[in-house]
């Protein structure tokens, strides 16, 4: 056990400006003696050397006045090693050196008090995932500053007489904008004549500094406020365009191992280790952090108020949630609902390897039921599509096993029955997503399973998985480019590919304009019809209805829900009917009825069925064919179908 293992100190860390003095402190229990040396430029070798004096828990602290003080920082621990802090809120290019910065003077105007979104359920979000880089950072985005910050919030732009960026974004309708990391990573060159080079990309999951903003989404890397500035440029166009903030962070792992800051101020204190010594890899890339320790668990708490309180970010999304223990995630629910009660949480609830962590202790499936997060849901995912990078078969393949599972994710994940046993216990405990960053985009996912199908028959499966998606009880997500059928050249993990791979061509938009506005279509369906977004377990169950239809094909879904109108005694009921095979699939007017008297107690014998939603999108009034058949309906292969169900037809 370590000596200092159980050590913990409240006071704050890194530099605090108060007056004409700034106080530094670092936590460093490995260490008899730290230094605190200051630097004119990042690149000068010259610099003074300033003794820091420990407390009892060795946390080291050094008062100067600011005159005293210079721009830039490092810690020399015991005359062996130097440092960045990891309580950097600023950095130099490139990560090399810690710098002093005046948050208070980077502030855009009306930074504290332009107007933010205002309080939405959860499952009336639905989310997009973007990379700062490649959501504008290709010459089709016509933008000027193409795979920047600012680049993101440039209105007015269009390519081929289609909007883009910004206003693409408003167009589709989404309301959450989730980034990929903006925090400052390690493996990207910051300097502004390496931005273009093709092979100088990456998602950013290996972390350098968790408290910095990436300095190559910057104008200025070299200057170590301009991108606290941007950033805050941008999330404050978002917020004023309607959108709230989601941040992706990755508190399970460095991309530094024992060379770390963290490392190299407490020895194997912020890593789990075998029992050998050697470093727990329940992440994949060579290290997990050890967050059931006191001080590693008040660095994360410590890091999510500040991007709460620094950036007004609306939410987080961890990454490899599961290698995080469940204390420190219920401790950081709490703590961030005291700062805002409409605080946005999810993550994945797995891990990419073998942990140390005990199965008691990580977030997984289950462990996060009434306690107001969420995760992201593979198990509806995989049902859909069948698995991430192979040609395994879902649901809309024609994968006949996929079927309850399927029904269990349409019902919200919840445990809607025997049959239908789902992790959550309310649909705002599931993220609903086809596809993220990671594997195969669902175009190329759907081209390696059907690989000698034509373009139409690929869209259409995308069409049909897509609208599994948007008609289902929880929180959608999709990734950006899904909405025009983006490709990744059938590339699996993309995360350090060239940025030709990554970059969204904005040409696809046109290409398959048929295909964003009946993904748009699916937007404003769900929008406008809130029994898509139910709230609570109870509340799906009671109202949300399965058909059997076992002789009709096992491949056929097709449900009921039952909403009251609020303003009256009213009921209305929509029927969803999913067919994920070939062959067309009957609804026979007699089997919707007995459904409906069985399980909704609707006793008239005429129903009135109208057609909301077919695969080329919304039913318009110029569309409708009216009162369908009275006899049934035929729902063709591989479509999605919503109608409205009533006792009588209005005239």
């Amino acid at each position: 056990m370590l000596q200092y293992e159980h050590i913990y100190s409240e006071k704050k860390q890194g530099y605090t400006i108060h007056g004409d003095h700034i106080t530094f402190r670092v936590w460093a229990p490995g260490c008899e003696k730290v230094s605190l040396a200051l630097y004119e430029t990042p690149l000068e070798i010259r610099r003074t050397l300033h003794d820091m004096k420990p407390d009892k828990d060795k946390m080291f602290e050094i008062i100067l006045h600011k005159d005293e003080v210079s721009p830039y920082y490092t810690y020399v621990l015991d005359h062996k090693f130097e440092v960045t802090d990891p309580y950097s809120t600023a950095v130099s290019l490139n990560s090399l050196k810690s710098a002093i910065v005046d948050m208070n003077s980077l502030k855009p105007e009306s930074w504290e008090s332009h107007d933010r979104p205002g309080k939405m359920a959860e499952t009336d979000a639905i989310i997009y995932e973007m990379h700062i880089k490649d959501f504008t950072g290709h010459e089709s985005s016509e933008v000027k500053h193409k795979g920047k910050y600012l680049g993101v919030i440039e209105s007015g732009t269009t390519h081929m007489g289609l909007s883009t960026g910004l206003d693409h974004l408003k167009e589709l309708g989404v309301t959450h904008v989730h980034l990929m990391p903006v925090y400052d990573f390690l493996t990207v060159d910051e300097n502004l004549d390496k931005f273009d080079e093709d092979s100088n990309y990456n998602w950013g999951y290996d972390p350098e500094h968790y408290n910095v903003p990436e300095g190559s989404y910057s104008t200025d890397p070299g200057d170590p406020g301009c991108r606290i500035y941007e950033l805050r440029q941008m999330i404050q166009r978002l917020h004023e365009e309607g959108f709230k903030v989601i941040v992706d962070v990755v508190y399970n792992h460095t991309y530094r191992g024992p060379n770390s800051n963290f490392n190299l101020l407490a020895p194997e204190y912020y890593y789990r280790t075998r029992d050998d010594g050697s470093y727990s890899d329940g992440s994949g890339c060579g290290n997990e952090l050890a967050t059931e320790r006191s001080m590693v668990r008040k660095f994360i708490l410590d890091s999510l108020l500040y991007w709460v309180n620094e950036f007004k970010v609306d939410g987080f999304r961890f990454d490899l949630m599961a290698l995080i223990d469940i204390e420190t995630v219920e401790k950081a629910v709490n703590v961030l609902r005291l700062v805002n009660e409409d605080i946005f949480i999810y993550g994945e609830p797995w891990t990419a390897g073998m942990t140390t962590l005990s199965d008691r202790l990580t977030t997984t499936k289950g462990k996060q039921q009434g306690l107001s997060f969420a995760f992201l849901n593979d198990n509806f995912r995989n049902a859909i599509k069948g698995d991430g990078n192979g040609e395994s078969k879902g649901f809309v393949h024609g994968n006949c096993d996929m079927r309850r599972e399927t029904e269990t994710g349409l019902a919200g994940s919840i445990l809607y029955d025997k049959g239908r046993i789902g992790f959550a216990s309310a649909p705002n405990e599931t993220i609903n997503y086809i596809n993220s960053h990671d594997n195969l985009i669902i175009y190329d996912k759907m081209k390696k399973v059907f690989s000698q199908s034509d373009e139409a028959f690929i869209e259409r499966l995308n069409k049909l998985a897509f609208g599994i998606l948007f008609v289902s009880q929880g929180i959608p997500f999709v990734h950006s480019g899904n909405e025009f059928l983006r490709s990744k050249n059938m590339m699996e993990n993309t995360y350090n590919s060239s940025f030709n791979v990554n970059a969204i061509n904005w040409s696809l938009k046109n290409k398959n304009f048929e295909f964003y506005k009946y993904f748009k279509d699916l937007i404003k369906l769900r929008k406008d019809h809130p029994e898509f977004r139910l709230k609570t377990g109870d509340e799906i169950r009671e109202n949300l209805k399965f058909f059997e239809i076992e002789r009709e094909g096992c491949n056929c879904i097709g449900y009921t829900i039952k909403l009251k109108n609020q303003k009256s005694t009213d009921e209305k009921y929509t029927l969803v009917a999913i067919n994920g095979h070939q062959g067309k699939c009957l609804l026979t007017m007699s089997i919707i009825r007995d459904h409906i008297q069985k399980q909704h107690a609707l006793t008239e014998d005429h129903l009135c069925i109208v057609e909301l939603f077919d695969m080329d999108g919304i039913v318009s009034a110029e569309r409708s064919k009216g009162e369908l058949d009275p006899h049934g309906i035929e729902i063709p292969g591989y479509s999605i179908m919503v109608f409205s169900l009533a006792e009588k037809c209005k005239k």
